[in-house]
C-alpha cells in the first residue's frame, strides 16, 4: 500500500470520513470541496482519507490532485481488493495515527450517492452520541430507485431481521457513523467485499454496539450506472454463508426425512421416528455447519452441549407443528416437510447466534 501526505498525528476528536473509490469521475472531487467548505477550522472532521482500490491510470489525476489537499489523504492499492478491504485501510489508517480521543469515523460512497449536507449530519450524530453506529437510511419507495438497488435491500433487509429481531429499512447504505470502540473490531474480519458492510450490521448488537439510522436524501443518477455492485456475484457474496447453511440443511433435511419415514412406518411411533431422525442428521448437520459454514474453530463439546440443547428445541417445536397439523387430518408424511421450514429458519438464527456465536 503506497500513501500520500500523511500527518504525523492527528489529535482532532472529530470524526474522519473514509471514502473508499474505485475509478471515481469528477463527483469525488467535488464532494470533497462541498465537504470542505462546510467545515470552519475541522470542527464537523479532522480528515478525509481516500482509498484508491487499485483504480486504473485513467484515474490517478482525481487522487494526486485530492492528495495535494492539507485536509485529505490519499491511501493506495496496488490492485484492487474489493469494499471491505478498503474501508478497512481506512479503519488502519485512524486507528494509528489518531488520538485515542477521537470519536471514530464516517464512511461515505465516491460515487455521487450521498450529499455533503447528509455526511456532516451524520458526522454530527457521532459526536453526539459516540456509542452507536449511524446510518443513513435512503427511502426505497421513491420511482428513482433502480429495481436491482431494491431488491437487494429487501432481501438483505429481511435477513438481517431473522438473524437480529431489528428492522432497519436501509441495511446497504455506505453512509455510516462507526465510533472508535469498533474500529479495532472491525479492522479485523475477515470478509472484504460488500459483505463486509452487511457482517458490521450483524456484529454491532453482538459487540454492544446500539444502531440509530437518519433519512438522507435518495441519489441515483443514470440508474446508478457508476456503482461498482455486481447484482449476481456480489449478492453471492453477501448471502454465501446462508447460502451454504440452506444447502447442509437441505442435505440434512433429506437424510432427516429418510429416517423419519422409514422408522415411522415400522414403528406408527411419531415422538421417535422425529426424535431418531433428528439425532442422526443433527449429527451431520453440526460438523458440516461447525466446519463449512460457520468455519468455528472453538472447542467441540461446549458448542455441541449448546447444540444439542438448539436441538432439543427444535424437536419439541417439530413435534408440536407436525402433530398440529395431523389433528387437521395432514398425514405427518406432508406435515413434517411443511414443519421443517419453519424449523430451518429457527435453526439458522440460533446457530448464528448460540451455537457458533464465538465465530
Amino acid at each position: 500500500m503506497m500513501t500520500a501526505n500523511l500527518p504525523q498525528r492527528c489529535d482532532s476528536i472529530a470524526p474522519v470520513i473514509v471514502i473508499p473509490a474505485l475509478d471515481p469521475d469528477h463527483k469525488l472531487p467535488e464532494l470533497i470541496a462541498a465537504l470542505r467548505n462546510d467545515n470552519p477550522q475541522n470542527k464537523r472532521f479532522s480528515h478525509i482519507v481516500v482509498i484508491d482500490d487499485g483504480s486504473d491510470e485513467t484515474a490517478q489525476e482525481v487522487f494526486n490532485q485530492l492528495a495535494q489537499l492539507n485536509d485529505v489523504i490519499v491511501l493506495h492499492h496496488q490492485s484492487n481488493q474489493g469494499k471491505g478491504a478498503a474501508l478497512k485501510t481506512g479503519f488502519n489508517w485512524v486507528l494509528e495515527h489518531c488520538a485515542d480521543t477521537n470519536v471514530g469515523v464516517v464512511t461515505a460512497d465516491a460515487d455521487g450517492q450521498h450529499l455533503a449536507e447528509d455526511i456532516l449530519s451524520i458526522a454530527s450524530n457521532l459526536m453526539t452520541s459516540t456509542n452507536r453506529l449511524w446510518l443513513g437510511c435512503r427511502e426505497f419507495q421513491e420511482s428513482k430507485v433502480p429495481l436491482r438497488s431494491k431488491i437487494g435491500n429487501v432481501c438483505t433487509l429481511w435477513l438481517f431481521r431473522l438473524f437480529t429481531g431489528e428492522y432497519i429499512r436501509d441495511t446497504q447504505t455506505g453512509l455510516r457513523g462507526i465510533p472508535r470502540s469498533y474500529l479495532t473490531k472491525l479492522k479485523d474480519f475477515s470478509s472484504c467485499g460488500y459483505e463486509f458492510e452487511l457482517d458490521m450490521l450483524l456484529n454491532a448488537k453482538r459487540s454492544g454496539i446500539a444502531i440509530a439510522t437518519q433519512s438522507i436524501t435518495t441519489v441515483y443518477e443514470d440508474d446508478n450506472a457508476r456503482s461498482h455492485y455486481r447484482p449476481i456475484i456480489d449478492s453471492v457474496k453477501i448471502y454465501q454463508r446462508f447460502f451454504k447453511f440452506a444447502g447442509v440443511g437441505i442435505l440434512s433435511a433429506g437424510l432427516d426425512y429418510g429416517v423419519f419415514a422409514a422408522y415411522f412406518w415400522l414403528t406408527e411411533d411419531l415422538l421417535w421416528a422425529i426424535v431418531c431422525a433428528r439425532v442422526v442428521s443433527g449429527i451431520f448437520n453440526f460438523s458440516l455447519n461447525k466446519q463449512f459454514v460457520f468455519s468455528s474453530k472453538d472447542r467441540v463439546m461446549p458448542e455441541l452441549a449448546k447444540y444439542v440443547s438448539l436441538a432439543g428445541v427444535l424437536i419439541l417445536a417439530n413435534y408440536v407443528i407436525t402433530e398440529s397439523l395431523r389433528y387437521l387430518n395432514v398425514t405427518p408424511y406432508i406435515g413434517k416437510p411443511i414443519a421443517e421450514l419453519g424449523i430451518f429458519l429457527l435453526s439458522y438464527g440460533g446457530q448464528r447466534r448460540f451455537v457458533f456465536k464465538d465465530s
